[in-house]
């Protein structure tokens, strides 16, 4: 009984404020001293203290979850401001001549390679070989296919920012909807590379090249001075007005930006009395210098000597030897934390830091606003700039922080040598599956430069350098880091369910065949070796968002994938893949369903929400474990859906209709209460809305209900029509994301009005007024050649930095126009 009311009155304290809860914590201390008493009478002296300390303990720690739940909750809005650009984006000269790059394209491997270096390379390799009297085989292969005397392609003018109005004249004005979708497409078929796939810009965080260039000056595996010039020029051109530079491009300036982004200027060999530099050390001394940069700065500035490993917050390589059980065993992280947290864990562990230079002794002079020798370092473990924090550290992660600080004095060097031997263990895995890409450019890096340290210029090490490149793209801007090694088979199943749904597959035969035989060869056939081992979900049959290559399976993808396949098999392509493997992809999907009945990214949640609790980034929200989402979910429903149309006696029939059922509970469940579902993977409600009505209507086909007149899609619809601007169009603006409700935009996008339409179709509203006024904004905002303007970003993660996705522009609105031409206007019901 003094437990039970124990614990009730510490959970009520601690959710109280003022007077009330210092009252419950009074009635909490009359029920210790209770309990107290009765321990004494009931048991030995030694078994009643031990008893009365361990329920002290325990509701010590009721009472500080409680308390760090409440404070998970807190999100800080208020200093995330939005970018002040500077006028021109390319105001920094190219310094080289653009004309002399070429992108290398090779089953999706993308690789941008600068002519004269390429040229000076062959005539250096072939001196090399005839004085040897061998090759070197140092050149990466395909790099045949460039020669200085072939022209630019479209694709490469069009990413460079040159004029292509001779490749890609101007078309006929539009005067119909299907009109204007075939005018899109048109031009969109000149982007697609000869392998079959769309490339585009998928850049935006500018946390990303600063790794690779620490990485590359660390070790020694030098940048092409090619690449150092247009990295150069990139971060120049991001530099906001106030010297800064922000999380991503569209974000106000950071210290987390700010710090790595300066740094990364004068390694690339900027002097620190360019006009770039004084205004960037104009920034950060007005703010604190780097003494607040987040976590995952603190780390990457200790390993090049800016910043003390008794600074940073311990990321221990112990953990790694938990047995799996212990509820925050890293095998339970989203996996992107995961392979994150991995090699930083070595890197902490190791203590690895590059050798003193004589740069990094003036870098400390010119990022830190006091003399390096009297820095007070362990009280900035903690310390977090208010305009970088964005989910603040919980009481909890305090605690444990605390803990793991004492364990790191007495540490134990044998059990220290073991744990980084697992880290070790498990980097090596990710580099040999994933062909040295890795699942993403934070820890690509930070596996290269673990593997550095821990080997030096080894065999393994080598490996990584070329891949390097893969992350690497030069837009009109400069050359970025790229927040994936590319989203090529994202786009092109988008791409080949617009075509088709508009009924143009016929027009653009050899566009779709081109594309089909892309999403053949990407396709995932088999499973990592030792999955288990490393914590890795079954693969085989699923699609990954780039290559095959990269290899990591993502439930949207294979469900986009597959429902691109089976619009081609529909359409009467000869170009289809066997039914095992469609059946295979549906065999992933099914094996995705979180026990919530909704779908996650790359594996199942594998811990509860209580995770959160120990987030250290400061920066990105709900990276810990990987949660259901809508885009998924919806995603891979309605590729099962499409699965059944063609499969109709498919022995998973049985699991499949279930899972559709638990998933239509659940996208109806997460619903917000204005009518819209949260976007989490594009900006915003217009996104994450038009997947959750497609995903009720379509499955509501198969299971036998209409839910076209539910109260659910019609509460959607009445958000989505509440939202549309005067001018027919829909627009929101990326801090939706951030804040959680619906930001409107300065203008409306033709990203967001696509995706509202594509649901207000897919929910076959009767106001068809509403659905003509925003084909007509579609259609007045398309350019001449048949492109549309580039607008503000689309993409976004982990509700804190957005990310972009260039082909959005073009696919979504032919789909939308194409839809409405063929099915909606018709009267037919406007999903497959």
């Amino acid at each position: 009984v003094t437990k039970a009311g124990g614990v009730w009155m510490v959970m009520a304290g601690a959710l109280s404020t003022g007077g009330g809860g210092l009252a419950l914590v009074c009635g909490t201390a009359a029920l210790l001293l209770v309990d107290l008493v009765l321990s004494y009478t009931y048991l030995s002296l030694f078994w009643g203290t031990l008893h009365f300390v361990l329920s002290f303990i325990s509701l010590g720690i009721v009472y500080v979850i409680i308390k760090s739940l409440q404070e998970k909750s807190v999100v800080l809005f208020a200093n995330h401001k939005a970018r002040q650009p500077k006028d021109e984006a390319t105001e920094f000269e190219a310094g080289q001549d653009l004309h002399k790059w070429r992108l290398l394209s090779e089953s999706g491997r993308q690789r941008w390679f600068y002519l004269p270096e390429l040229q000076q390379a062959s005539s250096t390799a072939t001196n090399t070989a005839q004085t040897q009297g061998a090759t070197t085989g140092t050149e990466p292969t395909g790099l045949e296919h460039l020669s200085s005397s072939k022209q630019q392609e479209v694709w490469e003018r069009y990413f460079l920012g040159f004029d292509i109005s001779q490749e890609v004249p101007e078309l006929a004005s539009a005067t119909t909807p299907l009109d204007a979708a075939r005018n899109g497409m048109k031009f969109f078929e000149k982007l697609q590379l000869q392998d079959g796939h769309w490339a585009n810009d998928y850049g935006g965080p500018l946390f990303l090249m600063p790794g690779a260039v620490f990485t590359c000056y660390i070790t020694g595996a030098e940048l092409r001075p090619s690449q150092k010039r247009e990295m150069i020029r990139y971060l120049v051109n991001r530099q906001n007005k106030d010297g800064g530079w922000g999380m991503h491009v569209e974000g106000g300036s950071t210290i987390f930006g700010s710090g790595l982004n300066y740094v990364s200027l004068r390694l690339l060999g900027l002097a620190k009395d360019h006009p770039a530099m004084v205004l960037g050390r104009q920034f950060l001394q007005s703010n604190g210098g780097v003494a607040g940069i987040p976590s995952w700065g603190k780390l990457w500035l200790a390993t090049l000597g800016l910043y003390k490993w008794e600074g940073v917050n311990p990321v221990l390589p112990e953990l790694w030897l938990l047995p799996y059980w212990v509820p925050i065993h890293p095998g339970r992280l989203w996996c992107h934390a995961r392979m994150v947290y991995l090699p930083m864990a070595y890197l902490y562990g190791s203590k690895a830091t590059c050798k003193e230079t004589p740069l990094i002794r003036e870098l400390r002079d010119e990022v830190w606003t006091q003399k390096w020798e009297t820095i007070n370092w362990p009280p900035l473990r903690d310390a977090c700039n208010d305009i970088d924090r964005y989910v603040p550290h919980s009481t909890m992660l305090t605690i444990i922080n605390a803990v793991l600080r004492l364990y790191e004095r007495f540490q134990i060097p044998s059990l220290r040598k073991r744990s980084l031997d697992e880290t070790l263990k498990h980097i090596r895995y990710d580099d040999v599956q994933t062909k040295w890409i890795n699942i993403g450019p934070v820890n690509k890096v930070m596996n290269m430069l673990s593997i550095w340290f821990a080997e030096g210029d080894s065999q393994h090490f080598k490996n990584h350098r070329p891949r390097l490149d893969d992350y690497l793209w030069l837009h009109k801007d400069g050359m970025k880091m790229q927040g994936y090694n590319g989203c090529q088979l994202w786009d092109t199943s988008f791409a080949v369910q617009a075509v088709i749904e508009a009924g143009l597959d016929g027009e653009f035969k050899e566009c779709m065949k081109k594309a089909h035989d892309y999403l053949d060869i990407t396709q995932v056939i088999e499973d990592y070796p030792k999955r288990d081992e490393y914590y890795h979900h079954i693969s085989a049959g699923a699609w990954p968002f780039s290559t095959r290559d990269h290899g990591w399976p993502i439930a949207d993808c294979t469900g986009e994938a597959l429902r691109a396949c089976l619009y081609l098999r529909a359409s009467g392509s000869k170009h289809t893949l066997s039914a095992e493997r469609y059946a295979a992809a549906v065999n992933v999907l099914l094996s995705f369903q979180n026990t919530d009945g909704g779908w996650p990214t790359y594996e199942l949640k594998r811990a509860g929400s209580y995770m959160e609790l120990f987030n250290p980034s400061e920066v990105f929200g709900d990276i810990m474990v990987d949660y259901s989402y809508v885009e998924l979910s919806s995603a891979s429903m309605k590729a099962m859906v499409h699965f059944l149309q063609h499969f109709p006696d498919s022995p998973r029939k049985a699991e499949i209709l279930p899972a559709l059922d638990r998933g239509i509970e659940w996208i109806k469940k997460i619903q917000k209460k204005e009518g819209g579902w949260y976007g989490s993977w594009a900006v915003c409600f217009t996104y994450g809305t038009w997947f959750g009505i497609e995903a009720l209507v379509m499955c509501g086909k198969v299971l036998g209900k209409d839910y076209r007149n539910d109260y659910h899609v019609l509460k959607a619809v009445d958000f989505l029509l509440s939202k549309q601007n005067k001018d027919g169009g829909w627009g929101e603006d990326f801090q939706s994301c951030v804040r959680k409700y619906y930001v409107q935009n300065e203008k409306s996008q033709v990203g967001n009005t696509a995706w509202a339409l594509l649901a207000l179709m897919a929910a076959d509203t009767k106001h068809k007024d509403a659905v003509k006024r925003g084909i007509d904004f579609l259609m007045s905002q398309q350019l001449a050649n048949g492109d549309w303007p580039q607008e503000s970003i689309k993409g976004v993660f982990n509700g804190n930095c957005s990310i972009a996705y260039d082909s959005y522009k073009n696919v979504f609105p032919v789909w939308a126009l194409g839809r409405y031409a063929t099915r909606y206007s018709q009267g037919v019901p406007s999903v497959f």
